[in-house]
């Protein structure tokens, strides 16, 4: 049903005044510096040339959104690239020596990559941001398989233009579409599986697995190829790598996926990262680790950890605020949303601390650690807390782990509390610092990453 354009202007403009007194967006566009005008310039289109009320919004959440995320800025990147590019074509090298290649070049000459970087918001054009607003649009209000979606699921699950940080702004809608989506020009029809959720994001799945023809995965690879091009020509990699090709082939067909993952190694498998659909059941179906792995098969039953976390676009607002206002700010990224419930017995922990501990803290925020098998460096820090009436306090953490409490004495982190398990009942033992390398404690302690 059409819209009278008259009303349909009015709302758009009633819907500027009331988003430009907004704090997050003036903000934003306040922060954009230079690129400012990029940013007006997407708003704007979606007030006179497209003027639609959904797709103003939907942009107003990604610029709002956007400090915060990176990309790669600097020409070497498009050197490593071309690099990648004439390897990954050199038929004569087995996924192996490529690999290897690539290594060798990140440890000469692109050490300092991760450094080089700059803040979408200041170098993101407006023809980029409407081309993706345009088409995850078009699939959420085309596609019977995304139907399904509520317009803040849109947001989180199909629209972002990226599903990962340093991910390059390049056309990989179209990219994976053109690779891996020839399986919906002739779907198989059924009265079971035909343009279901499910049954679609299988079609991808399995066309994507069997289009990039993996050759093994391999923890070290050189830079992570964020390019849309490389990415579907990758013979080699890890999990998380081709975990996140299947959200992006996903998202392209107009899939809602996203990815979740844990801040440490995993115990028992290989699952550090992995991605959920979101079915139009309204359940959130995970695989088990990667492209290899059929969906919907459940977590690993026997896994334990201290948190997951699913990656966002959205900015967490509780870490902006730890950011800004803690005395030390471990780097915890933005775009992550706190998801343990979801997969974990978890209990809200209160921590009681010492007077003499509490006396040499110089900061409100705690961090919680969990035990790792490492033994240079048994603790790695999953999340943060606060202290209250004497007390470290922390929330939603998975049970059947071993932790440690930390704070920041102004010059470094300490120990502020003994080490404790938290049992599968929800009760905690507390335990001598002195047995932390026992093996015995090794049921209790997660992989190093």
């Amino acid at each position: 049903m059409k819209i009278n354009s008259l009303v349909l202007f009015g709302a758009v403009i009633s819907l500027l005044c009331s988003c430009l007194q907004r704090s997050d967006l003036s903000m934003a566009l306040n922060y954009a510096d230079d690129n400012r005008a990029e940013l007006e310039k997407t708003l704007s289109h979606y007030l006179f040339e497209d003027p639609n009320p959904e797709k103003f919004a939907a942009a107003q959440y990604l610029i709002e959104n956007m400090p915060g995320h990176y990309s790669y800025q600097n020409s070497a990147i498009y050197s490593y690239y071309a690099y990648a590019d004439s390897i990954l074509a050199d038929t004569s090298l087995t996924p192996e020596q490529q690999r290897d290649s690539l290594l060798d070049k990140t440890d000469r000459r692109f050490r300092a990559m991760p450094f080089l970087k700059k803040e979408d918001i200041e170098i993101i054009k407006a023809d980029y941001l409407i081309d993706n607003i345009d088409k995850s649009y078009a699939q959420w209000t085309t596609c019977p398989w995304a139907s399904h979606l509520s317009f803040e699921d849109y947001l989180e699950w199909l629209l972002p233009y990226k599903a990962a940080e340093y991910q390059e702004l390049d056309a990989w809608r179209d990219t994976m579409l053109a690779h891996f989506g020839t399986c919906l020009e002739h779907p198989v029809k059924n009265d079971v599986e035909y343009n279901t959720t499910l049954g679609v994001a299988e079609m991808i799945r399995n066309e994507a697995y069997h289009g990039l023809n993996r050759y093994g995965l391999y923890t070290e690879a050189g830079l992570p190829l964020l390019t849309a091009h490389l990415q579907v020509s990758q013979t080699f990699g890890d999990i998380p790598d081709y975990a996140l090709t299947a959200v992006l082939a996903f998202r392209a067909a107009g899939v809602p996926a996203v990815l979740d993952e844990t801040p440490v190694g995993s115990r028992y498998t290989a699952a550090t990262k992995w991605y959920v659909i979101l079915s139009d059941r309204g359940e959130e179906l995970t695989s088990e680790w990667d492209l290899a792995t059929m969906i919907g098969g459940g977590f690993f039953p026997d896994e334990r950890g201290p948190k997951v976390y699913r990656n966002t676009y959205a900015i967490n607002r509780e870490r902006l605020e730890y950011l800004r206002y803690s005395k030390y700010a471990h780097p915890f990224e933005l775009g992550k949303k706190d998801v343990t419930s979801k997969y974990f017995l978890t209990s809200n922990l209160e921590i009681p601390i010492d007077m003499v501990s509490r006396i040499l803290l110089k900061d409100r925020y705690v961090l919680i650690a969990s035990a790792v098998r490492d033994d240079r460096n048994p603790w790695q820090i999953v999340d943060f807390g606060t202290m209250k009436r004497g007390k470290a306090c922390f929330h939603d953490m998975g049970r059947e782990v071993l932790y440690r409490v930390m704070g920041y004495d102004g010059k470094r982190l300490i120990h502020i509390s003994d080490p404790f398990i938290l049992h599968k009942d929800g009760s905690l033992e507390y335990i001598s610092a002195d047995t932390i390398y026992s093996q015995h404690l090794d049921k209790w302690k997660n992989n190093a990453l």
